[in-house]
């Protein structure tokens, strides 16, 4: 009997070390690792879409992607990007104590921005440096890639310099994974190519819900070079050219003609780059990539469109049950764009046209627990990723 109590307090003492105070510490917070590229650092796991290489350990020996910039903390640091086909990086891994609902926590760690962070682009099929501006975003779920929801975000990582920033967390459920993610500028215009990278991730604390943090200590200004390059000096200064004549105010600058607008499924938009077509009434069989015959219409009318618009490149996309387990709606999904696409195909409609992609349970449009949102999330649709005749 002795012996059980001893061992009840043992138990106790370790319970209340592992969370005295309610901090959350994670394994490898410095992301240290053999440097390399498209791998995620010990004690982590890549959460990045299907058919994407995975988050870089940095800064890489054979500076593959020219990323040369020493590390805040130690040796090695995470290097993440967001990508102009609209897939972006995050990685996972489980809090050593869950994080509790309407408890609010802060998370300090380094963030900056390489000068150079050269790959190559899927959309353009070439080289490009992913040097603009975006920024973190911290997600809560309950597996190592359940995206879940937001619960916090850093301002727009706009400094080359390695920087302390504070990012208040504010959870609504118990979660007991964390995931770090890459993300655009928003609102999103367009999706671009940019690059963020992570270094020294303090625990996370338990903090007031109305106590303010603190920015980023400001440092001399980080010129905007991706930005600069894209304006004219004459805009940036507020003078004209020498010789050139001022604009009147009553000069209008030339406009873009308008796209035209075109209807396919659900949608009516306009025929660009970044306009997404919700499809309705294509199903497939339950837990299988096999289209159902209700489907040959709503396909009919997609392979009909991209036969008078062979200009246009499209993007097919498959989403998952919002019930499903990340991995396997990760891999349904990517099954079901496959399957779409060879179906267009026998209808003489040429691959150069169509890209696959997966999305898993990551965009759902609801999240009630009924049949008929579960099957609204089920869905396919069809994202405009080039103009041919525009570029």
């Amino acid at each position: 009997m002795r012996y059980f109590y001893l061992s009840c307090l043992l138990l106790l003492g370790f319970a209340l070390t592992a969370q005295p105070d309610g901090t959350i510490t994670l394994v490898n917070p410095s992301f240290e690792d053999m440097p390399r590229v498209g791998a995620a650092p010990k004690g982590w796991t890549d959460c990045g879409f299907p058919g994407e290489s995975a988050v870089d350990i940095q800064p890489d020996p054979l500076r593959e992607f020219k990323v040369v910039k020493p590390a805040q903390h130690q040796r090695t640091y995470l290097g993440m990007v967001t990508r102009d086909n609209d897939t972006h990086e995050r990685v996972g891994q489980r809090m050593n104590v869950a994080m509790v609902a309407g408890q609010c926590y802060e998370l300090r760690l380094q963030l900056a921005r390489s000068e150079l962070y050269m790959s190559k682009s899927r959309l353009t099929d070439n080289d490009e440096n992913y040097v603009n501006p975006i920024k973190l975003r911290i997600r809560g779920g309950f597996d190592v890639c359940d995206i879940g929801a937001v619960m916090g975000e850093s301002p727009l990582v706009t400094n080359w310099n390695w920087r302390e920033y504070r990012i208040k967390l504010k959870p609504q459920q118990n979660y007991t994974y964390i995931v770090l993610e890459a993300f655009y500028k928003q609102p999103i215009l367009f999706p671009y190519n940019g690059n963020i990278l992570l270094d020294n991730v303090q625990p996370i604390t338990v903090v007031a819900c109305d106590e303010a943090l603190d920015a980023p200590r400001p440092e001399e200004p980080d010129s905007d070079e991706s930005l600069a390059e894209r304006t004219p000096e004459s805009e940036r200064s507020g003078t004209t050219p020498s010789g050139a004549r001022p604009r009147s105010a009553n000069e209008q600058k030339p406009q873009t003609p308008k796209a035209p607008v075109v209807e396919l499924g659900n949608t009516r938009g306009e025929l660009k780059i970044g306009q997404v077509f919700e499809i309705e009434n294509i199903t497939f069989r339950a837990n299988s990539a096999e289209l159902e015959p209700e489907s040959e219409a709503a396909l009919t009318e997609i392979a009909e469109f991209l036969r008078h618009n062979t200009d246009v490149v499209v993007e097919i996309g498959g989403h998952a049950s919002y019930r499903a387990g990340p991995v396997y709606a990760n891999r349904i999904s990517q099954e079901r764009a496959i399957s779409v696409i060879d179906y267009l195909q026998s209808l003489n409609i040429g691959t150069s046209q169509m890209l696959p992609r997966g999305y898993g349970k990551t965009r759902p449009v609801c999240l009630e627990d009924s049949e008929a949102c579960n099957q609204r999330n089920q869905r396919v649709e069809v994202k405009i990723l080039k103009v041919r005749s525009s570029r």
